[in-house]
This record gives structure tokens, sequence and C-alpha cells, in this order.
């Protein structure tokens, strides 16, 4: 039987590749709809912001882009600027993955710690936003930041600081770590299983990018529109419109991916320190005793004579 993802135990288990995969999207087709009412409350108005942000940036790089009168140098130049506009949208895009990372685990924090029989609430993982957000924006920051110089060092070390730092969040959330322990922490985790990170993190991107190609599309029409002088897409408030459309899309997409590291992080910790077998033995006695019931043999029914 399917499982619901209901209750700890349901989280907390080791699981092979395959088995991640699966329950990343087990999980979703169980709660997508009050989990959906989260990111539609919590993480949807921030994407807005940031999709709009991405458009009028956009639209600045691409004013010059087609125009026979201007260079082909200087519309080069033109699209490659980035003007604060462009570094506000970044700040935001941070804040909104932040968000999205926030409500995704505070929603399964929420529901290990609800009845399986309630339905968590957009009430419960609000409450826990507040705090998160802040957190896991800065954790974020500080991840992209090493990975950066780690680039720029060397192209090894920030590949490999890239995969080892990709539970940061996970850890923040469900372990309630700051950010230097929750780095250690992760490092310590993936140590050993850094190739199956990697290879879990590739698969689900590849999966999510040739989904969003789609959303892609219309961007693409506007930008050749724009090349070959087709005015019907040479208006600016289109060319927002389908850039906060797909910025939207895109980071509800990324939600799956937060999901098969936080399975990834479960079955790391599972592995090395037996969490969710320590929890499920203390459980044990603590539930009403079992009933015996058979249809045959019933004591109010007095049989054939």
């Amino acid at each position: 039987m399917q499982s619901r993802f209901t209750k700890e135990a349901d989280f907390r288990q080791e699981r092979d590749f395959g088995a991640k995969m699966s329950a990343s999207f087990e999980f979703i087709g169980a709660h997508w709809r009050p989990l959906g009412r989260c990111l539609l409350y919590f993480v949807v108005p921030v994407a807005l912001v940031m999709g709009l942000l991405l458009g009028i940036a956009q639209n600045d790089n691409m004013r010059l882009l087609g125009r026979s009168d201007v260079p082909p140098a200087e519309q080069l130049s033109e699209i490659g600027s980035f003007g604060p506009t462009y570094w506000l949208a970044l700040l935001v895009m941070l804040i909104s993955y932040a968000s999205l990372a926030a409500t995704v685990y505070g929603y399964v924090r929420a529901r290990m710690d609800t009845p399986p029989d309630q339905e968590v609430t957009p009430q419960q993982v609000g409450e826990q936003l507040r705090l998160l957000v802040p957190r896991l924006t800065l954790s974020g920051l500080a991840v992209v930041l090493v990975v950066i110089v780690g680039m720029v060092l060397l192209l090894v070390p920030g590949i490999y600081l890239s995969v080892a730092l990709s539970m940061v969040w996970a850890i923040q959330v469900f372990e309630n770590q700051g950010i230097g322990s929750s780095f250690s922490r992760n490092i310590n985790l993936v140590r050993g299983k850094w190739w199956s990170t990697l290879g879990l993190s590739f698969v689900m991107s590849i999966v999510i990018g040739l989904i969003g190609l789609v959303l892609q599309i219309p961007q693409y029409i506007i930008m050749a529109g724009k090349v070959l002088h087709w005015e019907w897409l040479g208006s600016e408030v289109l060319t927002v419109a389908v850039t906060v459309v797909a910025s939207v899309g895109q980071m509800i997409l990324y939600t799956p991916l937060l999901v098969a590291l936080m399975f990834q992080y479960f079955n790391l910790v599972e592995r090395k320190e037996g969490v969710g077998m320590r929890h499920l033995v203390d459980s044990l006695g603590s539930g009403a005793p079992p009933m015996a019931y058979n249809n045959t043999y019933r004591p109010d029914d007095d049989g054939e004579y």
C-alpha cells in the first residue's frame, strides 16, 4: 500500500535511489492540496515580485535588441549589462527560494507533529516561516558565496561544495541548527554518499528542466520577435507578463528537488544514526493494544447444530 506520509516514521527511512525518487513524487501526490495551499499563500506572492523585477530587467537589457540604428556590438554589451533592477531581482529570487524551502520543509515538520487523521493548515506552516525565512535566506546566501569562491579558486572544490551543502536548509529546519553547524553537519552526512547525492540532484534537475522548457518557450519567441521586428511581440508589458508566469512556474517546479533532497537527508541520517528506528522502538507499547477479530468465530454466533 502506498505510504501517505502522515507519520514521522514514513519519512525517517533508509531508501535506495529509486525509492527516493518514487517517494518524492508519492509525497507530492499525497499532499499536493494542503501543500499547494501553503505555496499559494506564502511563496507565489514573493515569486510574483521576483518575476516582475526580472521582467523589467529583461526589458532594460533588450531595449536595443534588433534596432538597425545601433551597432551589434553595442546591442550585445547592453544585453550583458546588469542594472540595479537585476540585482534587486536576484535578492528577491534568493528570498523566494528560501521561502519555498521554508514552506515545504515547514509543512513536513508540521505534518510530523500533527495527528495522521488531521490535515496541516497554512496557519501551522505560517507560524514557522517568520523564523525560518530569514535564517534560510542568510544560509542560502552563505552557500552561494562559498560555492562561488570554490569555483573561482578551483572548479573541483566549487562542484564538491555545491553538493556537500545541498541539504543545509533541511538540516536547519529539521534539526534547528545554525549556519555554521548546518554546514559541518551536511558535509559529515554526505561523506561517503557524495556521488549518490549528486546523482539524485542531477536526475531530478533534468526532470525539472525538461518540464521548465515549456515555460521558457514564450520568452524565446518574444526574444526572436524583437530581433525580427515583429511589432505584435514588441510590447514590454507582454514581456513582463511572460517573465512573471515563467518565474512563478519555475519556482513551483523546484519543489520536487527540495523534496528529493529532504528524503536524501532522512536516508543519510537513518543510515548513520538510526533516528527513525529509535523512534519506532520508543513508540512500541505506547499505542492501544490490538484487538483480535475473526469473522468466522464470534462470541455472539451460536454456529450451526
